[in-house]
């Protein structure tokens, strides 16, 4: 009987948490697409471009397995709509696209001037990753897919200097004498993964 009592127990836990984890928002490592920056307490901006402002969160918890890449977030009109990662030297270009296909499902995959770029779709979520062989350079970007007008056109990763935006948030964390939080136990981390959001939540 008590066996029996804690599986309907456990189904119940599961039917629940379903329809919860469906509604999880879009987004990157916890921060929802369409989040105001003035709500992020943590985030510091590096850049402003007309509407477009760039920043970073100092309380950033994304790794890859268990190195941290500079991940720079954007946002239109004042709202989270994209998020940049710089890969170069931390993971290759097949094992990371064989993380994102476990993620997304297969990509769409073309050339653009001799870069190879793949692309998903999920839900309201568009994701890149565009791989210069002959530079070593290889660059992830998540996207909201809502259109909210020219300023969220200047986002897409051929229009953003990743290189450049690194090289201000590295004069800024010097400037102000900034640490980061040390990185979590070694693990390759999703963006939506559970416990990092919990973990984001928890410092904010």
């Amino acid at each position: 009987m008590r066996g029996w009592i804690v599986c309907m127990v456990l189904a119940a836990c599961i039917m629940l948490g379903g329809p919860a984890m469906a509604r999880q928002p879009e987004g990157f490592a916890g921060t929802a697409f369409g989040t105001p920056l003035a709500a992020l307490p943590s985030f510091m901006t590096i850049k402003k471009d007309g509407d477009v402002t760039y920043a970073v969160n100092l309380n950033e918890r994304y790794r890859l397995n268990g190195r941290a890449p500079v991940v720079v977030y954007a946002f239109a009109t004042g709202k989270f709509f994209a998020a940049y990662v710089r890969l170069d030297g931390l993971i290759g270009r097949d094992a990371m696209v064989k993380r994102l296909v476990a993620e997304f499902g297969k990509p769409s995959i073309a050339m653009d001037n001799g870069v190879a770029v793949a692309r998903w779709r999920k839900g309201k979520m568009k994701v890149k990753l565009k791989a210069n062989a002959a530079t070593g350079s290889l660059k992830l970007g998540y996207y909201s897919a809502a259109n909210i007008g020219q300023a969220a056109e200047k986002l897409d990763l051929n229009d953003v200097d990743i290189d450049a935006l690194t090289k201000l948030y590295e004069k800024e964390k010097v400037a102000k004498d900034l640490t980061l939080p040390p990185p979590p136990a070694t693990k390759g981390y999703s963006p939506n993964d559970d416990s990092i959001a919990k973990s984001i939540r928890r410092v904010q």
